[in-house]
């Protein structure tokens, strides 16, 4: 968070700006997609209020002054 994402994977301070409050619940309630060779995050079998929850901490990350960084907006 807040760097250039990472190996398994990507950077989550601008996600809310990238994806939206939408993509980003239903990706979670998605997962994991089962699909063949790639890394998939475990299913947390969060409820409407926790999704709001992280949505909101996903916004709020995106909020911060981070000085134009990471310069690529994918992380």
């Amino acid at each position: 968070m807040l760097g250039e994402g990472a190996y398994f994977g990507p950077e989550l301070g601008n996600v809310y700006v990238r994806r939206g409050p939408d993509f980003i619940k239903g990706w979670m309630k998605a997962m994991p997609t089962n699909v063949p060779g790639r890394r998939q995050m475990p299913q947390f079998h969060l409820n409407e209020g926790e999704l709001d929850d992280v949505v909101a901490f996903l916004k709020y990350t995106s909020e911060i002054n981070t000085n134009n960084w990471p310069p690529n907006i994918q992380g």
